[in-house]
C-alpha cells in the first residue's frame, strides 16, 4: 500500500503528541545507555510502517527536543544525544517516562525511611539533595582561539600569511 501525500509532497496531517507518546519509549529502548547516539539513525533498528517512518524523521527534532528539555538526554554535536542518568533510569524501568514517577524502592536508605515515615506523619519533612555533577568549566579566550584555529585550515592559513607579512614589513626581509 502506497503513502498519500498532501499537495505539498509532505505526510498528511497526524496527531504529534500520540506519536511522540509512541516513539518516545522506542527511541530510549534503541538508545544505547552510555553512548551518544543519532535518532534519525535510530529509525532503522524501529520496526516502523514507512508512514510511521516519514512521521517519525518529521519528529526526530521534536523527540530530541523531549530529551533535553526533560532532562533525558543532553545533545552532543548538532544530531547527537546522549542519555543521562534520568534516560538510563527509565531505560531500566526504575521511572516511568511521561508519568515521570519515580519507583519509590529505596531499600536500606535515610530516604526511603524519611518518605515512608513522612506518610503517616502529620508534619512535613523536607529533604534537600544536592547534583553531585560537576558544573562544566568555562573555557577561556585562548584555548577557544586556538581551537578555531587548529580545526580550521582556512584560518590557520590565512594566520600564517598575515605572520609573514608582519615580518616583512617589521625585519625588511624578503621571502621568496
Amino acid at each position: 500500500m502506497a503513502i498519500k501525500l498532501n499537495e505539498n509532497g509532505n505526510i498528511p496531517d497526524y496527531n504529534t503528541d500520540e506519536y511522540l507518546k509512541k516513539f518516545i519509549p522506542l527511541v530510549i529502548k534503541y538508545a544505547p545507555e552510555f553512548n551518544n547516539f543519532s535518532i534519525y539513525d535510530l529509525q532503522n533498528k524501529l520496526k516502523l510502517s514507512k508512514k510511521e517512518k516519514l512521521i517519525f524523521r518529521d519528529l526526530t527534532f521534536k523527540i530530541r527536543q523531549h530529551f533535553v528539555s526533560n532532562g533525558i538526554g543532553e545533545m552532543y554535536g548538532s544530531r547527537q544525544i546522549k542519555l543521562l542518568n534520568k534516560g538510563r533510569d527509565i531505560k531500566n524501568g526504575t521511572e516511568k517516562i511521561l508519568g515521570m514517577t519515580i519507583n519509590n524502592d529505596f531499600s536500606n536508605s535515610n530516604i526511603g525511611q524519611v518518605n515512608h515515615s513522612s506518610e503517616s506523619s502529620n508534619n512535613p519533612q523536607t529533604i534537600n539533595i544536592s547534583n553531585k555533577e560537576n558544573p562544566k568549566k568555562k573555557n577561556n579566550l585562548i584555548i577557544k582561539f586556538l581551537k578555531i584555529i587548529s580545526e580550521n585550515k582556512l584560518i590557520s592559513g590565512l594566520l600564517i600569511i598575515v605572520i609573514l607579512y608582519i615580518i616583512k614589513i617589521v625585519f625588511g626581509i624578503e621571502l621568496k
